[in-house]
């Protein structure tokens, strides 16, 4: 029997992402859509086995699909289950008025919704082969998921590229080398799934793994479901990569449950902040210090604005973790920078305004004593930037601020 073909429709993520991990475990392949007009699209193009069809959405709701699939001879005969937030009985009869074969009332369990499903299709447990890159067999629903791993951003992330490209392993492995990162390629997902049972079998699992969505049918997201079953994979993280235009593969990827989507041509200097979110991990350890008595931030000229954003956010912790213990005085350490493009301001902003709300001195280290000083201008300048837009002032109306010429006269000069 040919495998399964699943339509979700639905404009809420989170549903895409229950009805993927409900079917992870079987022989079955999900298609996604959200909204009626996208449904009808994929429909017309995939011909699914079953369509799981939400009654309320934007551009065209689940009742008007529902209305241009029974008018049409190639799609009417398509079973729907539809998907509904209210039990009541007008409601039901209402549904079952339409023509639908059954109906699931929301919120609803992945063991609800498979239930439905094989009431109209047989669903064989997946245990490899074509409609999954060739793994181990899934590991059994008792199995306990593997804890998330404790990384620390310091650490030799090991990271797993899946493309059949050799150029993009190595704009990946050059990016994330400055971090005593390392990135291993497998070109095809066969390879890939190979590669992660035996580091599974050595305890050696990637700590994020990167796959490229141009693999033909979706196999990049049978892929992940496969991968997923797996305990020792559970928790660590994957990321998609998708070219710029192929929007609707991103969304799909991000709604199979990828935790985040690179965009090709690859941006080199986002990739390691972009993995470092992915992964939840903590920047700050690259960018404080402490010398004695006093804080000390390093910002460095390439600063991405993925990790000028993720840097901001977990500032805040950071420099009110300094007040927690005693510290009083802080130095923005701007030795390699002569120019402050917007990432390097937005951190600016939000860490001299922490200092600010929580009482703590600061002064600014630079060697460029010809435009550091006039960071206020700057910063007022860009002030209508959208990146910059919600960051106050910190430098409080001030034309100029002094600026000590090297990091050790910055420290002393308290």
């Amino acid at each position: 029997m040919p495998t399964p073909k699943i339509l979700s429709v639905d404009d809420s993520r989170m549903v895409h992402t229950l009805v993927n991990k409900a079917f992870a475990p079987y022989e079955a392949q999900v298609v996604l859509a959200s909204n009626g007009a996208e449904a009808l699209e994929v429909a017309s193009r995939e011909t699914p086995d079953v369509i799981l069809l939400d009654v309320t959405m934007p551009v065209m709701d689940g009742v008007e699909c529902l209305s241009r699939l029974k008018a049409d001879p190639l799609l009417k005969d398509i079973p729907v289950i539809m998907l509904t937030a209210e039990a009541g009985k007008e409601n039901v009869l209402k549904i079952a008025k339409m023509g639908v074969r059954d109906y699931i009332v929301k919120p609803f369990t992945e063991a609800g919704v498979i239930e439905r499903v094989t009431r109209i299709v047989d669903l064989k447990p997946r245990v490899g082969g074509a409609t999954a890159p060739a793994a181990a067999p899934a590991a059994p629903a008792a199995s306990a998921p593997v804890p998330k791993k404790n990384l620390k951003v310091t650490d030799a992330i090991n990271i797993l590229v899946v493309d059949e490209h050799p150029a993009i392993l190595e704009t990946i492995q050059s990016s994330v080398a400055s971090r005593g990162w390392k990135a291993n390629g497998c070109d095809t997902l066969d390879a890939a799934t190979k590669k992660i049972a035996e580091a599974a079998a050595s305890k050696t699992t990637p700590d994020v793994v990167l796959v490229s969505l141009a693999y033909p049918n979706k196999a990049a997201i049978k892929f992940l479901q496969a991968t997923r079953t797996r305990p020792e994979m559970k928790n660590v993280p994957m990321v998609a990569m998708a070219i710029r235009t192929a929007t609707y593969e991103q969304t799909e990827a991000r709604d199979a449950g990828f935790d985040a989507v690179l965009t090709k041509p690859l941006e080199a200097g986002e990739i390691a902040d972009r993995l470092a979110k992915a992964m939840e991990l903590d920047l700050t350890p690259l960018f404080f210090a402490t010398k004695g008595d006093c804080a000390v931030v390093t910002l460095p000229a390439g600063l991405s604005d993925s990790g000028s954003i993720d840097l901001s956010r977990q500032a805040r912790a950071k420099v009110a973790s300094f007040a927690n213990a005693g510290i009083a005085k802080l130095v923005i350490d701007l030795g390699s920078i002569s120019k402050p493009e917007v990432p390097v301001l937005r951190a600016i902003g939000f860490i001299l305004n922490e200092c600010n709300n929580v009482g703590i001195k600061w002064r600014i280290a630079a060697s460029d004593l010809d435009n550091i000083p006039n960071l206020p201008n700057v910063f007022a300048a860009n002030s209508k930037v959208a990146a910059l837009k919600d960051v106050p002032n910190p430098f409080k109306g001030a034309s100029l601020v002094d600026v000590s010429p090297t990091l050790l006269q910055a420290l002393s000069s308290f």
